[in-house]
């Protein structure tokens, strides 16, 4: 699963996977969490040049409550990104969206844990399912990431999300995408990563040696 586009951009890039108990119901081998959730994550990070001056990408899980996976100083290059993705259990739970929001902020997008001032902060998050936990905070934890300069971008998959909670959550509505299942997860993927590339030009940044462009590139698989 990639995309073939490269971003030459900077930007702190933090992903936040759903890791609740409906993700793998029904799916015994539990692919929809190994091969799907985890392989479109490894298709984001692909398409972005990872390193200390250009890219990086952050990782936070979420069912219950969230959290850290790594910090977005942890790793400088797309092969480290990407094995550490692999590692990645599924702990399971209920889905606290807000957590996931809050945490994202506060945490992986503060200058102690790696975020760089002035450059783009982009926030993507992949969930099934609905929030039910800290329901009645959801949105206003994503009112309060977006002033905080964060730019985020939804993916539902399946039936049990709530298409305009997650539209409300976006930055911009047109920045929700929608998977029918998680087969189909892929399809969402090159408009995900052009407009998400496409933030990353747009938004006033410091001075930096590699202005954003979207170049093509081979397809090295998964």
């Amino acid at each position: 699963m990639f995309a073939g586009i490269v971003c030459t951009g900077r930007a702190d890039i933090v992903l936040a996977l759903d890791e609740s108990t409906s993700i793998v119901e029904n799916n015994p081998n539990q692919d929809n969490w190994y091969k799907r959730i985890l392989g479109f994550a490894i298709s984001i990070v692909r398409a972005f040049s990872i390193s200390r001056d250009l890219t990086q990408i952050g990782i936070l899980k979420f069912s219950d409550s969230a959290r850290v996976s790594f910090f977005l100083n942890r790793y400088r290059s797309s092969t480290n990104v990407t094995a550490a993705i692999k590692r990645l259990n599924i702990s399971f739970g209920n889905t606290n969206i807000a957590d996931a929001l809050r945490m994202a902020r506060t945490q992986l997008f503060s200058d102690q844990n790696g975020a760089r001032p002035g450059v783009p902060k982009i926030l993507i998050l992949i969930t099934d399912g609905t929030a039910n936990i800290d329901e009645l905070m959801t949105i206003p934890e994503a009112n309060t990431t977006k002033a905080a300069g964060i730019q985020i971008f939804t993916v539902g998959i399946g039936s049990e999300i709530k298409e305009e909670q997650l539209r409300t959550i976006a930055t911009l509505r047109s920045y929700f995408y929608f998977a029918t299942n998680f087969a189909t997860l892929s399809d969402v993927l090159q408009r995900l990563l052009n407009n998400s590339c496409g933030a990353i030009e747009t938004v006033a940044t410091v001075p930096s040696p590699a202005t954003p462009t979207i170049t093509t590139a081979p397809d090295t698989g998964m």
